[in-house]
């Protein structure tokens, strides 16, 4: 676990983000440094004072942008050289995920990699010219750190500027030839072989003892499992590549279920976990991790329960867990669904710490019976170490190295209501329609239709009231305008629900919800197809353009904007529009299917059998 960070100093005056409607942002409102949010108002002020702007991108729950905002933009002495030299702008990657697109391809195009806080250098024009992920205050390992970072960027503007400012043109340029690169439209022929491809991709990196795909870290591979059962259905997989696919599939949900990356007291599952065993988890909890683990136990239980009954109670359970926690902690007054929990908490010595609310010292559970802690892993000097130290953290994470059953179940409810009384992680209230859209359809799979239509209906009234779908809701008002995810996600959640109703003969329901879920899928097509290749643009015409529209192909971590898009389209039935966006996007699967699993699970109706 990363070493305590000290609560946020306060300034004597709140900064401009006191009035934004984004927890992350709000979360900076004391800091020194005098931030901006994304607007107009930021660049024209370093266009009239001659500076360069440094654009901090993260987003509430991330534990590494905590650190950072600790050490650096908590600093008296840092905020110094950023507001002398420099105008700041924070951004919250989950409202501007189009900024925090455009930003990030520069990035890992520069160092190689990406991640949050992302950290951008830009001339008043909106071209980078220098960027990166976390940086320590301080020098270390041969590495600068912020402060020099600051002080030699601040330099080299204003004696080269010139120069940077030529080399930031450049990289614009790159980056509007990136983003504009269009796949010319082809027939697709979407054929067995070439699923029995990607399921080989996806068994060679198997991990057949402890679940999941490659090392440590791990995270929970949504779409690859979402393939893998659906597959595993088709009508043309062979059976052993079908007894193959879900037995990736079930191995790695088992894991996950039983491992530390799942909340073995109040449900719900982490963001990822740091090994490769799934015991020690990054502890924050996002909307949309569960709304694809949902999903996938649902269809799993299902599955399970004809070919694979052992484990088919494990998931319910887990299932189960997950809808608990939504709707004790998850869910507004209106029934939409809240975005994530932070993974710091505060420790018993007043400090935010990573996963303090999570776990346990053996002291604690100390009167609970032997065996539950024999099942769940529990030690006297504690079950993990310190990721970045490796030292002994007298801490226990509860996991399980098999299925217990329910006879633990009064002990896990006395821990769940000890650890009420703990200081909870912060939550980040502001309800993104796309995720909201992700658990909307697996409740349905899950067939917990009343909260499901209750979160539908919310959306749909305030997209009514305010002449648009929004992209996020917060307090009740709509924020921005939706993308390519939010609109398709939320058909797709509603196309789900309009199914559920149909199986159970409630036909007006079914109706209703089919009919909603048709509105947006043309909206959808008018606002985002590309006419000239056939794919599906992530912004609409109403949205910033900085350096071109782009188009989502890639999972990461949920499914692409492109396959949530063709799910729509199957949908609704129009396989003309379907084909033409497999087509676009047929090289890049072929290229890299385990990271476009979400368009070869979309594509699995529009595959051809006869020869």
């Amino acid at each position: 676990m990363p070493p305590a960070r000290a609560a946020f100093r306060r300034t004597a005056m709140p900064n401009r983000l006191a009035a934004a409607t984004s927890p992350y942002l709000r979360q900076h409102q004391d800091n020194p440094v005098d931030w901006y949010p994304w607007s107009d108002e930021a660049f024209n002020k370093a266009r009239s004072e001659g500076k360069p702007v440094f654009l901090s991108v993260g987003y509430s729950s991330c534990h590494w942008c905590h650190v950072m905002a600790h050490e650096s933009f908590e600093d008296a002495g840092v905020a110094e050289v950023l507001n002398r030299d420099f105008v700041s702008i924070k951004v919250d990657r989950e409202e501007r995920p189009d900024v925090d697109e455009a930003y990030m391809a520069f990035v890992q195009m520069s160092v190689g990699r990406g991640g949050w806080p992302m950290s951008v250098f830009m001339t008043p024009d909106r071209k980078p010219f220098f960027g990166g992920t976390y940086w320590p205050k301080d020098d270390g390992g041969g590495h600068p750190g912020f402060v020099r970072i600051l002080e030699h960027l601040a330099k080299t503007w204003r004696e080269r500027r010139e120069e940077v400012e030529g080399e930031a043109n450049r990289i614009g340029g790159e980056l509007e030839r990136y983003f504009a690169s269009a796949t010319p439209e082809t027939v697709a022929t979407l054929e067995p072989a070439l699923y029995s491809i990607a399921v080989q991709s996806q068994a060679q990196d198997f991990d057949p003892e402890r679940g999941g795909f490659g090392q440590a870290p791990k995270f929970p591979p949504h779409t690859a499992i979402d393939l893998l059962m659906s597959y595993a259905l088709s009508e043309f997989a062979p059976d052993e590549e079908r007894q193959a696919s879900l037995a990736m599939a079930f191995i790695t949900l088992e894991k996950m279920c039983l491992g530390g990356i799942h909340d073995q007291v109040g449900g719900g599952f982490h963001r990822y976990s740091t090994d490769a065993e799934w015991l020690l988890p990054h502890f924050e909890k996002m909307l949309y991790d569960n709304a694809l683990m949902l999903g996938n136990l649902a269809r799993a239980t299902a599955i399970a329960s004809e070919v694979d009954p052992g484990r088919a109670p494990l998931f319910a359970r887990a299932a189960g867990g997950i809808v608990a926690w939504l709707q004790r902690e998850m869910t507004s007054p209106e029934g939409l669904f809240y975005s994530a929990l932070d993974a710091d908490s505060l420790n018993e010595e007043g400090e935010d710490e990573e996963g303090a609310f999570y776990v346990w010292s053996a002291e604690e559970l100390a009167k609970l019976r032997p065996e539950f802690l024999q099942a769940y892993g529990v030690r006297p000097g504690g079950n993990f170490q310190d990721e970045a130290t490796g030292q002994a953290t007298g801490m226990n994470i509860l996991h399980l190295r098999e299925d217990v059953g329910t006879q633990f179940d009064p002990e896990l409810d006395a821990l769940l209501n000890h650890r009420a009384s703990r200081p909870r992680p912060g939550l980040d209230d502001k309800a993104i329609v796309a995720w909201n859209g992700l658990m909307i359809g697996a409740l349905a799979e899950a067939g917990l239709a009343e909260p499901a239509s209750r979160a539908a209906q919310a959306i749909l009234s305030v997209a009514e009231s305010a002449g648009h779908l929004p992209h996020t809701i917060f307090n009740g008002q709509p924020q921005g305008e939706a993308f390519l995810d939010d609109v398709a996600a939320l058909a797709d959640g509603l196309f789900k629900l309009a199914d559920f109703y149909a199986s159970q003969d409630n036909l007006p329901e079914a109706q209703r919800w089919n009919g909603e879920a048709e509105r947006l899928a043309a909206i959808m097509i008018r606002d985002f197809e590309d006419p000239a290749t056939g794919a599906f643009l992530s912004t609409s015409e109403r949205h910033e353009s900085l350096f071109g529209r782009t188009r989502s192909t890639f999972d990461q971590p949920i499914p692409s904007g492109n396959a949530l898009a063709l799910r729509v389209l199957v949908a609704i039935g129009d396989e003309a529009r379907a084909s033409r966006l497999v087509g676009a996007a047929l090289g890049m699967m072929e290229r890299v299917p385990t990271a476009t699993e979400g368009l070869y699970a979309a594509a699995l109706p529009l595959v051809t059998t006869q020869p």
